[in-house]
């Protein structure tokens, strides 16, 4: 059904002295939330109100003293909101804490949601935001290989088959790896991994999927893994990972030696083990891409299967359209010669 399209002056005007109630329902209209990845025109937000004199509006209710509301906790509430609001409109990074709902496509044509929450983006905080290639990535793990082509062996010809282990790499907001522990339930166990900073938020959005994680079976742990440490002392065959997951793992001259040292040590030696990666062909970052490319090649890993595909990012670009972002996806193995 086609929202009916409204106006700033019909919204509870301040001269009315509206209730709190009045305001927060108004300030809840006004409500934006980033464009989607999915498509160019994808912009989630409740019903339409015409931006004519929004600004205003919120400005003038974050100068009102608001002296009618009954409570200082009311007033600070509907400032807090208007503040918010007009953060929206100032941009991706400018907008407040949120929880955002991601969908994710089964090999049955069905679709898990998950819950994620993403604090305030500052410049230090940029691994908490969700991005297009994690995005793409956990669309496409449902078409992966079959688990025993993924490293998940039977210890014998009669024995059940071990659970996968699979580990993700800069997880941020944990979309990927939590999305590939609801799509293999019982048959995998993931362990989701970032940096310190990082890792508080990444258990908090495991623990709001914990309802799906728990009808699928999945087992998930997070814990702190920086690649620019050597691991110490190395870990054993069976502490090692049939699948690791990496998306969008390059944004510094350091990353492509890191991130290859830290395969080494925790991708399992079996032929079936895989590293599967998704990251944007940015052109300030294609050395770094190559350089990666090269890294693998050299520690013995070998492309499977590769290919292109278009996100979009919940940036704007110049002109307020949406970011088309090429990325560029992976699925490595060991050399046989290895």
């Amino acid at each position: 059904m086609q929202l009916i399209s409204v106006v700033v002056l019909d919204l509870p005007q301040l001269y009315q002295k509206p209730s709190g109630t009045e305001l927060v329902r108004a300030l809840a209209l006004l409500s934006l939330q980033p464009r989607t990845f999915g498509t160019t025109a994808d912009v989630a937000k409740g019903p339409a109100v015409q931006p004519a004199g929004v600004t205003r509006y919120l400005t003038s209710i974050i100068a009102s003293s608001l002296a009618w509301l009954e409570t200082d906790e009311l007033r600070e509430a509907i400032w807090d909101a208007a503040g918010a609001r007009l953060s929206e409109r100032s941009g991706r990074a400018a907008m407040p804490a949120m929880s955002r709902m991601f969908n994710v496509p089964t090999a049955s044509g069905e679709e898990y949601s998950l819950t994620l929450h993403e604090p305030s983006i500052t410049a230090d905080n940029l691994g908490m935001k969700t991005w297009v290639s994690s995005y793409l990535l956990s669309r496409r793990l449902h078409s992966l290989e079959s688990p025993a082509a993924l490293g998940q062996t039977a210890t014998s010809s009669t024995s059940p088959r071990k659970p996968l282990r699979a580990l993700e790499l800069g997880a941020g907001t944990g979309l990927v790896g939590l999305a590939f522990a609801a799509l293999r339930g019982h048959s995998a166990t993931v362990h989701l991994t970032d940096l310190p900073e990082i890792v508080p938020n990444l258990a908090h959005n495991a623990a709001l999927n914990v309802e799906l994680l728990g009808t699928t079976g999945a087992t998930v742990t997070t814990g702190t893994l920086d690649w620019s440490v050597d691991p110490s002392p190395l870990p054993t065959e069976e502490e090692r990972f049939d699948l690791i997951l990496a998306a969008d793992p390059l944004y510094s001259p350091n990353h492509p030696k890191w991130l290859v040292n830290t395969i080494q040590p925790w991708l399992s030696h079996g032929l079936g083990a895989r590293v599967v990666t998704e990251m944007p062909l940015r052109d300030a970052y294609l050395p770094q891409v190559k350089e990666f490319r090269q890294r693998m090649g050299e520690l013995g890993l070998v492309v499977v299967e590769e290919g292109e595909e278009i996100g979009y990012d919940d940036w704007e670009s110049a002109d307020g359209g949406a970011l088309e972002v090429k990325c560029w996806w992976s699925i490595w193995g060991w050399s046989e010669k290895v």
